[in-house]
């Protein structure tokens, strides 16, 4: 990779950015719990009689409905996840608030 020519060493933040971001990962967070409601949540069990006596001899039936219940922890993990997250770069945009008014605050002690 080449380097800009007059590009700063370092590197800068935009907190706006941050703060687009936490609340772009909160809504995302919040369709992913909506949309599990609304389309798995009619699915979180089956019907004793489904796969009938075969069903519960064979274990089918035991066999589904775990995998329902671990595809609904799934998906309310991942919204889990991306809601920490956008919590994360909230944090980190009041850590950069927190220094950038530090640092400005002994800079402008030192020059005072």
């Amino acid at each position: 990779m080449g380097h800009d020519v007059g590009m700063a060493e370092g590197f800068s933040v935009d907190t706006a950015d941050l703060a687009r971001y936490h609340s772009q990962a909160g809504a995302l967070s919040g369709e992913i719990v909506g949309a599990a409601k609304t389309h798995l949540s009619g699915n979180l069990s089956l019907p004793g009689n489904l796969f009938g006596d075969l069903g519960h001899e064979s274990g089918l039936q035991n066999s589904l409905t775990d995998h329902l219940d671990r595809m609904h922890t799934h998906v309310h993990s991942v919204a889990g996840s991306v809601h920490d997250l956008g919590q994360s770069v909230h944090t980190a945009k009041g850590d950069y608030e927190f220094d950038e008014q530090e640092f400005g605050d002994t800079f402008r002690r030192i020059l005072g």
